[in-house]
């Protein structure tokens, strides 16, 4: 059973509101009490997705797995923690044994869009040629956190990042 439990940036988000989450990721977080599983959470109204949610809170630290949770056999991890920093890492998708190039050219080109709709052509020029020199999965995740914060760092971009995060991971 997987359950979460909120950390100091958790608590200090549901005391102060510094960080700007939406009304449901707020909510989501308040639930958040290191003894409700994610099949309780998949109850609360208004939640339609819940795992982009989880993923999102603690992808940016808000939240983290229990020590004595575990995910089922047939639910993928949402992230884990880097050995060599002890950083969060992002909620990628295992890759397949075999390199799948229409998965890699869909990541690559869901970047390099979003970045020019949201930035303009100029915004993010660096990142965007960065991202298209990329020839693998490996190289391409490597620019995912510099991707997030050019995103969100525009006002649209903020508000729909939830959905496009969701968007990307599913093919990066």
């Amino acid at each position: 059973m997987t359950i979460f439990e909120k950390t100091t940036k958790g608590l200090e988000e549901i005391k102060d509101k510094t960080h700007g989450l939406s009304m449901i990721e707020r909510r989501v977080l308040i639930f958040i009490d290191g003894k409700r599983t994610f099949d309780d959470l998949k109850t609360l109204p208004r939640v339609t997705d819940l795992g982009g949610i989880i993923s999102l809170l603690q992808t940016d630290g808000y939240i983290a797995q229990t020590a004595g949770s575990k995910a089922p056999a047939n639910e993928a991890p949402l992230s884990g923690l880097s050995a060599q920093s002890g950083k969060m890492l992002p909620p990628f998708r295992e890759l397949p044994a075999t390199f799948q190039p229409e998965k890699f050219n869909m990541a690559k080109h869901y970047m390099t869009n979003t970045l020019n709709h949201f930035k303009g052509f100029y915004g993010a020029t660096r990142l965007v040629r960065e991202i298209d020199g990329c020839q693998t999965h490996e190289e391409l995740r490597v620019f995912y956190d510099e991707w997030c914060e050019s995103i969100e760092g525009t006002r649209a971009g903020k508000k729909r990042m939830e959905t496009l995060r969701k968007d990307l991971l599913a093919v990066l």
